[in-house]
């Protein structure tokens, strides 16, 4: 016999009875997530329908005609053909979506019957990118042109305009003011 003192019969009979315990939690608790479940199911009670009690609205939607500012209610939000070019032209190199088998939009296929890329259609692709990045350029170049001679190009033309004159030229120093 041990030293102390259960007999070798307690022993498994304790363990019988912790494994019933076991089972009856487990059906208890099954019991009560089934019961949760079912409750979740259970259509809601009497809604009020029309008259003076009804809580919902109905809005008409806002009529969006052709000349609808942009974002204002009902209408969407303005987009362009390309949405990576800006108005004035410039943006970056969007390639059109191309097929690989047949002939691409530079008229060569864009894979060699090995599977390697065509490399004159790799060329082809960047002397577009070359073209496109020049007509970037001379955009941006006639937008300063035009900014410039309006006078809103410069920071100091925009002050002038809104603020006015803040005392940052030489006649105003000179002047003694």
């Amino acid at each position: 016999s041990s030293g102390r003192g259960y007999s070798q019969s307690f022993i498994p009979s304790l363990c019988r009875s912790q494994n019933n315990l076991g089972r009856s939690m487990m059906r208890s608790l099954l019991l009560a997530t089934c019961l949760a479940a079912a409750s979740a199911f259970v259509p809601p009670s009497a809604v009020p329908v029309g008259g003076a009690q009804s809580a919902v609205t109905m809005q008409q939607r806002p009529k969006v005609t052709q000349k609808a500012k942009p974002l204002s209610p009902g209408s969407n939000y303005p987009s362009t053909k390309n949405i990576q070019k800006q108005a004035s032209g410039f943006g970056s190199f969007l390639q059109r979506f191309q097929k690989t088998e047949g002939k691409s939009k530079y008229g060569m296929p864009i894979f060699l019957p090995n599977g390697n890329i065509n490399p004159k259609y790799l060329a082809a692709e960047r002397a577009e990118m070359a073209a496109n990045q020049k007509l970037n350029m001379k955009a941006e170049a006639a937008k300063t042109k035009k900014m410039k001679a309006k006078g809103t190009f410069f920071l100091d033309d925009y002050i002038r305009k809104k603020v006015g004159n803040v005392g940052s030229n030489k006649e105003y120093y000179q002047s003694g003011r």
